[in-house]
């Protein structure tokens, strides 16, 4: 499931890195705990004939990033790699420390966690070389990629204060290297961690009621299955109007959850705003790619759940929305 939201927010996301405009979350992260998680996710990516190598520095600092986007661009580095060995070989993901010292193509200062994937594949030719961050580039055949992956990556560690590189010669592979600032505190170990509370809705489940918000189907779609997981029985709207229509139509909710931008005329900001006028009380939790909706909205009180969400981080939005209009009421 959590491979799948990736994979359906993908377009969005990538686009707002390479322009650098989506709204990042930066934390300490634990590298090795990290690639321990994302293996079995790296792997199913992977074709049968590509081995799989990852090697840690023993005394690896902990990284400053956000993680959801972190995974997306080692994932993204990885299909790059898959996709340049059609006879088979080995992605080698290399992570080690590095003091750099501002010379060089980065001209970064400081201390830096270098995080390599590399490939024994066909390699890329010098007047490919240079275009490989653009967006929608890409020699793959039509309908097999969008160009957007490595402009992700390209985005992403500009934006977290990083940098990245690609070295390759034809015949010989490729690496591509990120260098992402280190974190001056440890990240909390994943034992203490608080698992996402219950959704605190009484009633069987399936009697539970959300109106989804949402224009986009593969989305949608996507969105209904997480929801009907956790318990949910859903109803969609394709944009606030509907939405509205819906529940002065004698449709019930015990929640909405809508997209930010949508067409119609009204955002989903705009329809929190008239809900609160129209059914007080009534939770509300939106979602967006987008750094300007996230502000826009808590200005308003209200807390987005950024795309791409994964399902635990969606059941911790609802229960925190429902539990506050529970207690409440």
């Amino acid at each position: 499931m959590r491979q799948a939201v990736t994979r359906g927010a993908s377009l969005t996301r990538q686009l707002l890195a390479f322009s650098r405009r989506m709204s990042l979350a930066p934390e300490a992260i634990d590298l090795r705990a990290r690639f321990d998680d994302m293996r079995i996710l790296m792997t199913g990516a992977l074709r049968e004939d590509i081995a799989l190598e990852v090697e840690l520095a023993e005394d690896l600092w902990p990284v400053m990033a956000d993680q959801t986007q972190l995974e997306l661009a080692i994932l993204n580095t990885v299909v790059n790699a898959r996709d340049a060995m059609p006879q088979g070989g080995t992605v080698t993901i290399f992570a080690g420390n590095a003091r750099l010292d501002g010379r060089g193509e980065s001209r970064l200062t400081g201390d830096f966690v270098r995080i390599e994937v590399r490939d024994t594949g066909t390699g890329i030719a010098p007047d490919v070389l240079d275009r490989i961050f653009d967006p929608f580039f890409t020699t793959k055949e039509v309908g097999s990629g969008t160009g957007l992956g490595l402009s992700q990556v390209y985005g992403f560690a500009k934006q977290s204060g990083g940098h990245v590189k690609v070295r390759s010669r034809v015949g010989e592979g490729t690496r591509i290297i990120l260098h992402l600032p280190r974190a001056n505190s440890l990240p909390l170990a994943a034992a203490v961690e608080a698992s996402p509370p219950a959704i605190p809705v009484p009633g069987p489940k399936g009697e539970r009621r959300i109106l989804l918000v949402e224009d986009n189907d593969e989305v949608a779609e996507l969105a209904g299955q997480m929801l009907e997981g956790l318990g949910f029985t859903v109803r969609r709207a394709e944009s606030a109007p509907a939405a509205l229509a819906q529940l002065e139509n004698g449709h019930a909710a015990d929640l909405v959850f809508s997209d930010v931008v949508m067409p119609g005329g009204m955002s989903g900001i705009e329809l929190a705003r008239e809900l609160a006028r129209r059914r007080p009380g009534l939770p509300v939790v939106l979602t967006s790619g987008f750094s300007d909706g996230q502000r826009d909205g808590d200005a308003d009180g209200l807390k987005l759940l950024r795309k791409p969400y994964r399902l635990d981080e969606l059941e911790a939005a609802l229960a925190a929305a429902l539990g506050a209009h529970l207690s409440s009421g």
